[in-house]
């Protein structure tokens, strides 16, 4: 008998305390799709690449230069020559290649430079989440964007506040500039 009363105390405190902890949800998409921050890293990104896809072009170009030059003397030239030419274009399309894997390689230049300009803004996104958390005593915030929330009732959405909470942020960060 003392047991039975051990195990129901357990069981009701463990549902009192249940039922104070608090799981909320925000949208990460909402969050970040008007997030000017963002929008300033895509486009910074966006003029990168075409950067890097002008380099890529300049070889292409070159390659069609030699090519086109080497089709017009190819039967003049002596077997060295045309040897010659042959080994500098196909250097030149290594070149190229490498530029390539270099860009959009699995630990390319566009991976990177996101990386770069992405994670400032996520660290920004993840302290406004702790401090909404934190404030108003949440236990859990799920993230809906991942598609991991099958129902959850409107009011425990709290994308509105995070939003606020990067914006008074990013608010300080240019008054402080």
């Amino acid at each position: 008998m003392k047991y039975f009363f051990i195990i129901i105390f357990i069981l009701l405190t463990t549902l009192i305390s249940a039922e104070t902890e608090q799981i909320v949800f925000y949208d990460s998409d909402k969050v970040l799709e008007n997030n000017s921050e963002l929008q300033e890293a895509q486009n910074i990104l966006e003029n990168d690449i075409k950067l890097w896809e002008a380099e890529v072009e300049e070889i292409e170009a070159e390659i069609q230069i030699l090519t086109a030059e080497y089709e017009e003397r190819k039967l003049t030239l002596l077997p060295s020559g045309k040897q010659e030419a042959e080994d500098k274009i196909n250097d030149l399309q290594r070149t190229k290649n490498n530029k390539i894997e270099e860009i959009y390689g699995e630990n390319g230049k566009i991976i990177t430079r996101n990386n770069e300009l992405i994670k400032p803004i996520l660290d920004k996104l993840r302290i406004a989440i702790e401090k909404v958390a934190v404030e108003n005593n949440y236990s859990i915030v799920l993230d809906a964007a991942v598609g991991a929330i099958g129902y959850a009732k409107s009011k425990l959405d709290i994308t509105d506040l995070i939003i606020e909470e990067i914006e008074k942020t990013f608010e300080t960060e240019e008054e402080n500039k």
